[in-house]
């Protein structure tokens, strides 16, 4: 279907804006991720998948400090922050992982930020989906659920099993979902979070929160079928200890095995995003 970009890097290249005179779910992605353009592209291209028309907003965190972006570039791109979105509503939200997993949450110098986003969210936002740091980050904020630091990456392809039939998981006998992070969630025994995919290696996958009206998911369903590749060689071309990727090569070759589950879950997504009454 079609995805019109409000707004971003991604869009300055685009020759023409695209428009659409149907139903939009309307979904702002804050994109913690280091490469901007990269991330825009992955959502981009995992949200025309879908059997519904989506815009995406994308946003920042105005007090991180960017190695790679300056200000001046995020407000040529017309990147949102929190204070542009206070009178702004979405159907949807999506936070992104970021390499930042080795830190205490309170030492990420956009957690007050991050904090302020989720207190946004409860009143602007119908239903949330944060991925990977941000899923880890999220729970710590919303129910003092901890992480813990791995003694080296988990990092691959991870086949999981589906603990819970919901409207998420509705079509899934398992779900493939990339893994790439340095820290990891134990057994989550929060009455208040319900896990509804889980690996034995990488832990709890997906959960949900009625009350926060959330999904955590511990992964990257939005990966391109060479990012995990690409990873490898940045994390080799640094001298990081770092190993091949599992599950992931067939024939010496990357192979894309998550793509239909990704396109699967981000649809039952959005499909209860037009079912939900707003509440905002």
């Amino acid at each position: 279907m079609t995805v019109i970009l409000k707004n971003g890097f991604l869009k300055q290249q685009q020759s023409a804006a695209l428009t659409d005179t149907g139903r939009v779910v309307k979904v702002l992605v804050v994109n913690l991720m280091p490469n901007k353009l990269e991330t825009e592209r992955q959502f981009a291209e995992l949200f025309s998948q879908l059997t519904v028309n989506v815009q995406v907003t994308f946003a920042w965190m105005a007090s991180h400090h960017s190695k790679h972006i300056s200000e001046a570039d995020f407000a040529k791109a017309d990147y949102a922050t929190l204070p542009d979105l206070q009178n702004s509503y979405f159907d949807g939200l999506v936070v992104t992982g970021a390499p930042v997993e080795e830190m205490a949450f309170e030492d990420v110098d956009y957690w007050s930020e991050f904090k302020d986003f989720l207190d946004w969210r409860e009143t602007h936002v119908r239903e949330s989906i944060f991925e990977c740091w941000a899923a880890q980050a999220g729970l710590y904020a919303d129910f003092d659920i901890q992480k813990q630091v791995l003694p080296s990456k988990l990092f691959g392809v991870y086949r999981c099993q589906i603990n819970a039939q919901t409207s998420l998981t509705a079509g899934f006998d398992n779900l493939s979902m990339p893994q790439s992070r340095h820290s990891t969630l134990t057994a989550i025994d929060d009455p208040e979070v319900d896990v509804l995919a889980s690996d034995p290696e990488a832990g709890p996958v997906v959960m949900h929160a009625v009350k926060t009206r959330s999904t955590y998911i511990s992964g990257h369903p939005e990966y391109e079928t060479n990012t995990l590749f690409n990873e490898f060689h940045r994390d080799m071309g640094k001298g990081l200890p770092i190993r091949l990727p599992k599950r992931y090569f067939s024939a010496a070759e990357p192979a894309n095995t998550w793509r239909g589950d990704s396109v699967q879950l981000y649809n039952n997504w959005v499909a209860s995003l037009k079912r939900v009454e707003s509440r905002v």
